[in-house]
């Protein structure tokens, strides 16, 4: 009997030290993790007072789910950062020609503006107005692709045709600034597999991209290699730096801190998104004193 109370008496003790011990982690753990929820930033994970394979066991499924809820938080941080400097970026745009127009209209409402002047400024507002319409357009655009609303019809297309077709669109407005323009294509016929409307409207963004920017030459290639039909678009380098090239395809990047070049940043943006909806790749690099940007599809 004497032995029983001593055997009873030596499994209450481990019992309440058991007790007592899970109590401190309980209390512990409850601690860690009311400092977690009040400091989310410092990304802290909840550490076991004592060594109990249980108890680390379930915390390591709780930090777990703490750094997956951290991980959300910053990215929704970012997100939001993003969204407010995009809500920044649109109304910068719309607000320039906007005002340009209403100062135009002013002027031509004065009692003292000669008719001529008011001709004037009528031309100025019209293209103003056209400038305004095309960068609602392009938000509209944007919008549409990435909720995946675009139409694309797939089919194969001559790429050596549709590229000629572009450079004599632009031939002319190229001249007039004094720009070389050289078009080296590969003799051979070569095919992809692409929506022809949305492939034409990505070279037209590339050409007029490059239209923009370049001082004294532009040229395009078109070649295949290793079963690949590489488009390469060469203007000036100009004040353009390396790691800037990481910012191209961005939405509203214009390399113009200023953003007076009336442009919404997002030609290239939406070009990206369209080769890439079209099993195609995009990318660009500098090369000595030029800016170039690559398109890439496998070859038919």
């Amino acid at each position: 009997m004497t032995y029983i109370c001593i055997g009873l008496i030596i499994i209450y003790f481990m019992l309440a030290a058991l007790f007592f011990s899970l109590r401190r982690s309980i209390s512990s753990t409850r601690k860690q993790m009311e400092e977690i929820e009040e400091h989310p930033e410092r990304n802290r994970q909840l550490k076991a007072l004592a060594s109990n394979y249980e108890m680390e066991l379930l915390l390591a499924k709780i930090n777990e789910i703490y750094q997956a809820r951290q991980q959300e938080r910053i990215t929704y941080q970012r997100r939001e950062t993003q969204i407010r400097r995009e809500i920044e970026n649109i109304s910068h745009d719309l607000r320039t020609p906007l005002a340009s127009i209403i100062g135009y209209v002013d002027l031509i409402e004065d009692s003292q503006t000669k008719d001529a002047e008011r001709k004037e400024f009528l031309k100025i507002i019209k293209m103003r107005a056209r400038v305004l319409q095309g960068f609602i357009h392009d938000f509209y655009e944007l919008s549409r692709m990435e909720a995946d609303e675009y139409p694309f019809v797939l089919d194969v297309v001559h790429v050596q045709s549709i590229l000629s077709e572009v450079a004599v669109t632009y031939y002319n407005e190229f001249e007039k600034k004094c720009i070389q323009v050289a078009v080296e294509l590969e003799e051979k016929p070569g095919f992809i597999i692409a929506d022809k409307i949305q492939l034409n409207r990505i070279l037209n963004n590339l050409v007029q991209n490059a239209l923009k920017y370049s001082q004294r030459q532009f040229t395009i290639k078109q070649f295949i290699r290793n079963g690949k039909c590489i488009i390469q678009f060469f203007n000036d380098r100009g004040q353009m730096k390396e790691d800037q090239l990481k910012f191209i395809f961005d939405r509203f990047y214009t390399g113009d801190l200023s953003r007076n070049n009336k442009s919404t940043g997002l030609g290239l943006t939406i070009s990206k998104l369209l080769v890439e909806r079209m099993n195609g790749s995009i990318g660009a690099r500098i090369d000595g004193d030029f800016f170039v940007i690559e398109l890439s599809w496998k070859a038919q």
